[in-house]
């Protein structure tokens, strides 16, 4: 981009249709897991709270779970899309500093081979193929 000097609406523009193709194919799950400290404003004493009642309008809460579990649906895929932009131009920002672009990468790359080495050790079946792919 800098060798083309585009102006940073198509840097904002360019990263979000380069990560449709990968949204589109996507099937997996589109739950997370609520943090224990956010539990309760979802749930409490097994019922929905006005914001866990609010939040279903938008989002399905797993009652069962306690409102540990939440469906985001279509936001997860649109959180995905915002988290490639904001990579992608996280990383760019470095550039213009010789060196930080690539020990940024390094570093990052060093992080998730250390979470799947941790994982594997910890895990089996599917879950542990699937980190030795990642780390592979």
């Amino acid at each position: 981009d800098d060798v083309l000097d585009w102006p940073w609406r198509y840097k904002l523009f360019l990263p979000s249709v380069a990560s449709l193709p990968l949204l589109c194919c996507y099937n997996g799950s589109t739950s997370i897991v609520v943090p224990i400290q956010l539990r309760s404003l979802l749930m409490q004493s097994g019922q929905l709270t006005r914001i866990g009642k609010l939040a279903c309008f938008f989002i399905t809460v797993d009652e069962n779970a306690d409102g540990a579990i939440v469906n985001l649906g279509l936001f997860y895929l649109v959180y995905m899309g915002m988290l490639a932009v904001f990579c992608t131009n996280a990383i760019n920002i470095y550039a213009g500093i010789n060196g930080l672009e690539a020990g940024q990468s390094y570093v990052i790359g060093c992080a998730v081979l250390l979470h799947n080495l941790i994982e594997i050790q910890k895990t089996d079946g599917m879950a542990r193929e699937n980190h030795l792919f990642s780390a592979m």
